[in-house]
């Protein structure tokens, strides 16, 4: 892998440019409004672009192409379309409560239509799932700078936390928007070049680069197959899963994604954030079909090129050994720069969403409510210190977990998103009914959080028994074979004990049956997902182990929850006037003016 100096030229420059553009921003006025927000008067296309490329990280650059190079285009396909539609609808949804309360986070909206702990709890689940998601863009950048140029994992994760969460310490919002535009329109330049050398190298050009991946069945042959549309935990990919999933991925991140709805409520107003919505979802759709053709056009590619041929499982590496090894210089390292900021603005918007989600929900709420200006912006700049060093921890456990399972980018966040489960039916139920109670989401989320430690005991006990079993079938079937039912009554035994007390009307409204209940549902929720276990188990295992699909969840509690939502009294008129989708139209009562 020959590396050339002015590659490594290129992306010093790239870097100092990048910090050059957090010094810019550093001289405007100190408040937390300009940091977090950049005054709430950034252009539309800006924040268009810039929110795509929030979303549009190292995790899309490195999996898209690797999961297509893999396994095929079906896990990319659904997700991928829907996900080119919805997000506008989806905007329309939600987004325009935020701007009628001049929030800084969507969490606000929660107070307003529960309470200030339903409010806690949310914050602190979509807090805890976007920290983890920007370890994993470190974890991803670590790949691309492995196969690329042969860096060690940490150092690519030093690296890129290091300059983009010092670009956002230094210009906050604006820096960080000003370079997602910047990026959007190298990386764009970056996808193109590469293209044409694909294209270039392959003996028949476009149209053979996708025929040969189709033909080999990297295209989408499950759509052929009967057990793509069953609901089997043992099948990697299943269609309603996939659909479910390509709905329910940007409805969360139109209610909830601190990300993008920090960027959107940097505009002026809710008919600016649409717009920049529209751009944000039609460039985000250019950029995943140019990434879906490069995943074919590798595979077709190194099929025809044999000696450099990647090996089996390692297509998250294709791209990058494609681009460091064909792309002539300095068109590589400007590539490589290009991939390196896109992975630091991803980081910089990211840990500076986090800071303002810190400030709102944590420190003025628990720590401080009386800063003054100086105060919320130190406490927001110091936050991003302490969030970007939780990252690279996380990244680093992230390197070896999938290590440890032999896990590909697509599969690797399995065992870390555990508490999110709760954020979507918190904001959905509460903008489709006035029913929507703080005690209904309390319940479902401890519920869900015991639903979700099963589940992710099923997926790591299962897959690592499996690799035992390849290795050394004398090892036996372990946790990949059939589950026995004691490992399921315990739970739900447990579960029913600790709900009895609080069927007691007297000592219902005592903390410690509040306690009590709800450890019951968790509880609950565990034994649901580990007779999951066991059912699915016992039916369909026979004469070979099997491991979970790291893809496999149901939405039993999702649905169940919202057939208890429409058994639920009506709430009083000032917990939801101006707040549902169908009072839209009228004023808010403010909690102060009850």
């Amino acid at each position: 892998m020959n590396i050339a100096w002015l590659d490594y030229l290129v992306i010093m420059i790239y870097l100092m440019v990048v910090i050059g553009i957090g010094i810019h921003f550093s001289r405007d006025k100190r408040t937390s409004e300009n940091y977090l927000l950049g005054g709430r008067n950034m252009p539309f296309i800006a924040i268009g672009l810039a929110g795509m490329m929030s979303l549009f990280s190292s995790i899309s650059i490195v999996m898209v192409p690797g999961e297509i190079f893999n396994h095929g285009l079906t896990l990319c396909l659904i997700g991928g379309t829907l996900g080119a539609v919805l997000p506008i609808p989806f905007y329309l949804l939600f987004t325009r409560f935020y701007f009628k309360l001049g929030s800084f986070t969507p969490y606000e909206y929660l107070e307003y239509r529960y309470d200030k702990t339903v409010r806690a709890v949310v914050a602190f689940s979509s807090f805890y799932t976007r920290v983890i998601y920007i370890g994993l863009v470190l974890y991803t950048s670590a790949k691309i700078f492995e196969a690329s140029f042969g860096w060690a994992p940490w150092f690519s994760i030093l690296l890129v936390a290091v300059v983009g969460i010092t670009c956002c310490f230094l210009g906050g919002s604006k820096a960080v928007v000003w370079t997602d535009v910047f990026q959007a329109v190298i990386t764009f330049g970056g996808f193109i070049t590469v293209i044409a050398m694909l294209c270039y190298k392959i003996d028949g050009g476009a149209v053979t680069a996708v025929q040969v991946a189709f033909a080999d069945g990297h295209g989408a042959p499950q759509f052929r197959e009967a057990e793509f549309y069953s609901l089997s935990p043992y099948v990697r990919l299943l269609f309603w899963l996939l659909l479910w999933n390509a709905v329910i991925t940007p409805l969360t991140n139109a209610c909830s994604d601190q990300v993008t709805i920090q960027r959107l409520l940097s505009t002026k107003n809710w008919k600016e954030g649409l717009k920049s919505q529209v751009i944000s979802t039609l460039s985000g759709g250019i950029f995943i079909f140019l990434l879906w053709f490069i995943g074919l056009a590798l595979y077709t590619f190194y099929k025809q090129n044999p000696s450099h041929q990647i090996a089996a499982g390692q297509g998250d590496a294709a791209f990058f050994r494609f681009v460091a090894n064909y792309l002539p210089s300095p068109f590589s390292g400007i590539f490589m720069a290009a991939m390196l900021a896109a992975i630091m603005s991803t980081v910089s918007s990211a840990t500076n969403s986090m800071a303002a989600v810190w400030l709102k929900e944590f420190h003025q709420k628990f720590i401080n409510p009386n800063l003054d200006a100086a105060g919320e912006f130190r406490i927001s700049r110091n936050a991003t210190l302490i969030i970007g060093g939780f990252a690279i921890v996380l990244a680093l456990a992230l390197d070896f977990s999938g290590k440890w399972l032999a896990q590909s980018v697509s599969e690797v966040g399995t065992l870390f998103w555990l508490i999110g489960a709760a954020i979507l039916p918190a904001f959905l139920f509460a903008v489709l009914s006035g029913r929507a109670n703080a005690k209904l989401i309390w319940c479902y989320t401890f519920f869900a959080f015991g639903e979700g430690v099963a589940m992710n005991i099923w997926y790591a006990l299962s897959r690592s028994s499996l690799q035992a079993y390849e290795k050394n079938p004398d090892a036996g079937f372990g946790w990949a074979g059939k589950l026995d039912a004691a490992y399921v009554w315990p739970w739900l035994v447990a579960g029913i004990a600790l709900l009895l007390p609080y069927l007691a009307k007297n000592y219902r409204r005592t903390v410690k049956v509040k306690i009590s209940a709800l450890l019951g549902f968790l509880f609950l929720g565990a034994a649901e997902g580990m007779l999951l276990w066991y059912v699915f188990s016992n039916a369909q295992i026979t004469d070979e182990p099997r491991a979970r699909s790291f893809a496999f969840s149901l939405p039993i509690s999702l649905i169940g929850a919202f057939i208890i939502l429409w058994f639920c009294p009506k709430q009083p008129r000032e917990k939801y006037q101006g707040l549902t989708l169908s009072t839209l139209t009228q004023d808010v009562i403010h909690p102060d003016s009850t």
